[in-house]
C-alpha cells in the first residue's frame, strides 16, 4: 500500500502545481487593457453671459469637430486636425486659427480634461480648456440605421433614403431619381431628442430638428435652419428599412 500512497501524493502535487500555474496565468496572461485615449464624443455646458452646449468629436483618423448643440447664432462650428502624442493634444490646420494649440489631456472615469500648454487664441482656449463629459451613446444608438420616406414634387412621388451611421455621418440618397436633386453626405450630432446637421457643403450653418420615435417610424420636425431645401428634405416621418431592404 505504501507505493500507492506515493503515487497519489505525486499526482496530488502535480494537480496543485497546475492549478497554481493556471491561476497565475489568469492574473498575468490576460490581454492587457488598451491604453486610454481621448478619442470619442464629449459634451460640455458653457455658462456666463450666455448658457449653451457644445460637443467635440476627437476622431482617431486625426480630425476634430466642435459643434454647437443649441440654436444660437453667435457661435459657429470649428473644424481642424489633431495629433495625440502621449498625454498631449495638438490642434492644427485650422482654417481660422493658423497657429497650433497645445494642451495636456487626462481621463478620469467619464470626464475628459484639457489643460492649456500653449495657444495664442483666447477663443480656442476658452472653448477647449476645462472638463468635458462623455457623450451618452444612447442618444445616437436609437436613431442609427436606414430610413425611407416618400416626397412629392410637382405632383410626382419619389422615394428617398436616410442613412444615419454610428460614425456620425448622415446620407440622404434618392431611391427614385428626382429631377434637379443630388445625393448628400453631411455630419450630424444627436443629443436628447434633437438632431444637429452640420458640415454641409450645400448649406450655410447648422440645421436643428427635433425627433421622435414610434415603433419603426422616425419623425423629424424643423426647429431652426437657414437652408429651406435641407429643411424640406429632412423633415417628415421616415420608416425603418429592416436589413437595409428597400420596399419596391
Amino acid at each position: 500500500m505504501a507505493p500507492m500512497r506515493h503515487i497519489f501524493s505525486f499526482y496530488a502535487a502535480l494537480l496543485m502545481a497546475c492549478a497554481i500555474s493556471l491561476a497565475s496565468c489568469n492574473k498575468k496572461c490576460d490581454v492587457p487593457d488598451p491604453a486610454p485615449n481621448p478619442f470619442g464624443s464629449w459634451t460640455r455646458t458653457y455658462t456666463g453671459t450666455e448658457t449653451y452646449r457644445a460637443q467635440i468629436n476627437l476622431n482617431a483618423a486625426g480630425t476634430f469637430e466642435w459643434v454647437m448643440l443649441d440654436t444660437l447664432s453667435t457661435h459657429t462650428n470649428s473644424y481642424s486636425k489633431i495629433q495625440v502624442t502621449g498625454n498631449q493634444l495638438r490642434f492644427y490646420d485650422d482654417p481660422e486659427l493658423p497657429v497650433d494649440g497645445l494642451y495636456n489631456w487626462a481621463l478620469s472615469g467619464n470626464v475628459f480634461t484639457l489643460t492649456l500648454i500653449s495657444d495664442p487664441y483666447e477663443a480656442r482656449v476658452s472653448a477647449m480648456a476645462g472638463n468635458w463629459n462623455l457623450k451618452n451613446p444612447a442618444d445616437l444608438e436609437k436613431i442609427i440605421g436606414s430610413w425611407q420616406k416618400t416626397v412629392v414634387e410637382q405632383g410626382n412621388s419619389y422615394r428617398v433614403k436616410l442613412i444615419l451611421s454610428a460614425d456620425r455621418v448622415l446620407k440622404w440618397e434618392m431611391i427614385d431619381p428626382i429631377p434637379g436633386h443630388t445625393n448628400s453626405t453631411v455630419s450630424f450630432a444627436a443629443t436628447g431628442n434633437t438632431i444637429v446637421i452640420h458640415n454641409d457643403p450645400d448649406c450655410d450653418g447648422n440645421g436643428y430638428f427635433t425627433f421622435s420615435l414610434n415603433g419603426n417610424s422616425l419623425t423629424c420636425t424643423y426647429l431652426k435652419d437657414k437652408c429651406p431645401p435641407r429643411s424640406q428634405s429632412f423633415s417628415g416621418t421616415w420608416s425603418k428599412i429592416e436589413n437595409n431592404f428597400v420596399n419596391q
